[in-house]
C-alpha cells in the first residue's frame, strides 16, 4: 500500500469520526416570519437582514404614520362596536384621532423629530381627519366586527417558526384591510397579494381591500366599486403553493446564514428589480445610503 493511499484511508476514516454539523434553525434568530418581513426578503436580502436580524428600524415616512393615525381610530370604533352593534359618532371619533391615535402613534415610532414628513405633522393630521371622515361616513356603518386587530398564527411543515400576522378587522364574511395612499387603487396591488394570500389562507374568507386616497375629496374604493380588490379563498393548490412560498423564504433565510452569517452584508437585490416593478425597493429603504449597490453616487432617487 502506498503511502498516499494510507494517508487517504485516515482521513476517510477520521472523517467519519467527526459528527456532522448541526443543522441551522430559523428560531435561533428569528421568532416568526409574516406577509411583510417575507416581501421585504424578497425585494432585497440586505434591507431584511437589517431590519429583521439586526432589529433596526427605518425611519417611517409620512404616508404610514398617517395611515397609523387612520387605522388606530377605525380600531378604537370596531372595538367599542363589538359590544354595542353600533359606532360611535364621528365628533367622537376625530377627539379620539386627535387627542389619543396622533400622540400614541408619534410615541411608537420615535417622536415625531425621527419620522421623515413630507409636509409637516399639522398636514398629516389634517390627511388624517379628512380620510376618517370620508370612510367613517360611507363605509364603517357597514361593518359589523367580529374581531379586529386579532392575532393569527400558522404552522407550515418544514418552517419551525410559525408565520404570524395581524387581520385589521373580520366581519361574518370576510377579512378586511385599509390601504391609503396618494390615490386610490381599483384592484389589489401587486404587494397585497401576499398578504392577502395569507389572511385568506388564515381565516378561510376571502380578504376585501379597501383603499382611500389623500386628495382633498377622498376617493374610497371597495369590492362595491370593484371587484378587483377581492383576494378569494384559496383553493387546495393555492394554499399548498402558498405554503411552498414560506418555505423557500425560509430555505432562502437558511442560506443566507449558512453563506454569510448574520455580521457580513447580505445581497443588495434591490438595487436591480425585475422589470415588472415601477418603483425601486432603495428609494424607499432607510440603509440605502451605505449600501454598496449606490457606492459612488449621490444613493437611489427619493
Amino acid at each position: 500500500m502506498t503511502a498516499t493511499n494510507s494517508l487517504a484511508r485516515w482521513l476517510a476514516g477520521i472523517r467519519e469520526q467527526e459528527p456532522a454539523p448541526s443543522p441551522l434553525l430559523l428560531s435561533d434568530y428569528l421568532r416568526h416570519l409574516s406577509a411583510s418581513s417575507i416581501g421585504m426578503l424578497f425585494r432585497c436580502p440586505r434591507q431584511f437582514r437589517h431590519r429583521y436580524l439586526l432589529g433596526e428600524k427605518e425611519r417611517p415616512g409620512e404616508a404610514i404614520v398617517v395611515g397609523s393615525f387612520f387605522h388606530k381610530t377605525l380600531n378604537w370604533n370596531y372595538g367599542l362596536k363589538l359590544k354595542s352593534g353600533v359606532d360611535q359618532p364621528l365628533s367622537d371619533a376625530v377627539q379620539y384621532l386627535q387627542d389619543v391615535a396622533v400622540p400614541q402613534v408619534l410615541e411608537e415610532e420615535g417622536g415625531a423629530d425621527w419620522i421623515r414628513w413630507d409636509t409637516s405633522l399639522d398636514e398629516a393630521r389634517g390627511d388624517a381627519h379628512r380620510i376618517t371622515g370620508a370612510y367613517y361616513y360611507s363605509v364603517v356603518p357597514q361593518i359589523q366586527p367580529v374581531a379586529t386587530e386579532e392575532r393569527f398564527e400558522i404552522q407550515i411543515d418544514g418552517v419551525e417558526v410559525p408565520l404570524i400576522g395581524y387581520i385589521d378587522v373580520e366581519d361574518e364574511h370576510r377579512v378586511l384591510d385599509t390601504k391609503t395612499g396618494r390615490a386610490a387603487a381599483r384592484k389589489v396591488k401587486p404587494s397585497w397579494q401576499l398578504q392577502g394570500r395569507l389572511y385568506s389562507f388564515a381565516r378561510q374568507k376571502p380578504t376585501e381591500f379597501h383603499s382611500i386616497s389623500k386628495a382633498r375629496t377622498p376617493t374610497i374604493v371597495t369590492a362595491l366599486e370593484s371587484d378587483q380588490m377581492v383576494v378569494g379563498v384559496p383553493t387546495p393548490d393555492q394554499q399548498e403553493n402558498t405554503a411552498r412560498l414560506v418555505r423557500t423564504a425560509a430555505d432562502l433565510i437558511r442560506h443566507f446564514l449558512n453563506t454569510f452569517g448574520v455580521e457580513e452584508e447580505w445581497p443588495e437585490w434591490g438595487a436591480a428589480p425585475d422589470f415588472s416593478r415601477n418603483i425601486l425597493p432603495c428609494s424607499f429603504c432607510g440603509w440605502a445610503t451605505d449600501c454598496k449597490a449606490w457606492a459612488g453616487t449621490d444613493g437611489p432617487p427619493r
